[in-house]
């Protein structure tokens, strides 16, 4: 869908909201332009934010964040005090749609970026508030991270196919994967590996009596700490029911710049409201240690972000390995 709206197409959804814009700005993310809109009102300032509809899901845009609009609501309810206000349109819904596109309006929130061990600690802790929210009517059909270790499967089983493509004369990224492809495989099997002992196998068949709400998209650009130094969580879209134990991966690789004392601080936080077992310790180490964004960038290797991608990961490979040896380290304690 197109990402141009204009300031009238602004104004009309911030009245919805019951507030008259004095004016307002695009703000662009790292991969979109006009991700946000910053709108300021004699009242405050304000996010007007484009709903994104993942196609993954199947499902249309107003039922996803139909969705999206109930787990909010049971956080909010809940108390959960790490995520901006979501505003009440007239009609008293968290959402709007125009020109057939979905929008969501929440409190705008200034701050900086974590930068110390102790705002780690504070992400551990939001982190594990979240997955701990209490709510009627969580279910999973079966275990989130075992269906996330399937889908995983088959990138890794594309991956290694590719590789053997890109290997021959002449083949795409055949420099990098030459020198970096048969240690992404050893790390898979490795992971798969010990997802097959039997204490894994136990902890992923008890996971779908413990649903767990899971904001699915936690990076560096997602998490603000305030003036006042309180830690939020922004960009909801893709919240949902799912592995708490891959939020926690994907957090510790998107956020700590492979910093021992970031991965520790956040982990700190974390068992100080959701203490880890040592099956779940060891859980979090195999998914951290997954290839992931090798996997994406060979799936796609003409395009400009999957060579940013490839270059990123030349560059931290060695902390990246010191990170898993931290991992494996603290899965043992």
């Amino acid at each position: 869908m197109n990402d141009s709206y204009t300031k009238r197409q602004i104004r009309e959804i911030t009245g919805r909201y019951g507030l008259i814009p004095v004016r307002s700005e695009p703000v662009s993310s790292l991969y979109r332009r006009n991700a946000v809109f910053k709108v300021h009102t004699q009242s405050g300032t304000y996010a007007v934010k484009p709903f994104l509809r993942q196609p993954s899901l199947g499902s249309s845009a107003v039922h996803q964040i139909g969705t999206t609009a109930k787990y909010v609501k049971l956080l909010a309810d809940s108390g959960f005090s790490h995520m901006p206000k979501w505003l009440t349109t007239r009609s008293g819904k968290l959402w709007t749609l125009s020109h057939g596109r979905p929008f969501y309006m929440t409190t705008w929130i200034s701050g900086r970026g974590m930068e110390k061990p102790e705002d780690f600690e504070q992400l551990g802790r939001a982190l594990a508030t979240l997955h701990l929210t209490p709510g009627l009517g969580l279910r999973t059909k079966g275990s989130p991270t075992l269906e996330q270790i399937r889908l995983w499967q088959v990138k890794d089983q594309l991956f290694r196919k590719r590789m053997a493509q890109a290997l021959q004369p002449g083949g795409r990224n055949r420099r990098w994967l030459k020198k970096y492809g048969k240690t992404c495989t050893r790390l898979s099997d490795r992971a798969w590996a010990i997802l097959k002992s039997p204490e894994l196998v136990g902890l992923l068949k008890r996971e779908w009596s413990r649903p767990a709400l899971i904001h699915n998209d936690i990076t560096s650009p997602n998490v603000i700490i305030s003036g006042e130094n309180q830690l939020f969580i922004i960009d909801w879209d893709h919240i949902k029911v799912g592995s708490a134990y891959v939020d926690i991966a994907k957090a510790l690789m998107n956020t700590t710049q492979f910093n021992p004392d970031f991965i520790l601080a956040l982990l700190k936080g974390y068992e100080e409201v959701n203490p880890l077992e040592r099956a779940q310790r060891k859980l979090i180490y195999c998914l951290y240690g997954l290839p992931r964004e090798a996997w994406q960038a060979i799936r796609s290797p003409k395009g400009k972000r999957s060579q940013e991608m490839l270059r990123i990961l030349e560059q931290t490979w060695p902390l990246r390995l010191d990170a898993m040896k931290l991992l494996a380290d603290w899965s043992n304690q």
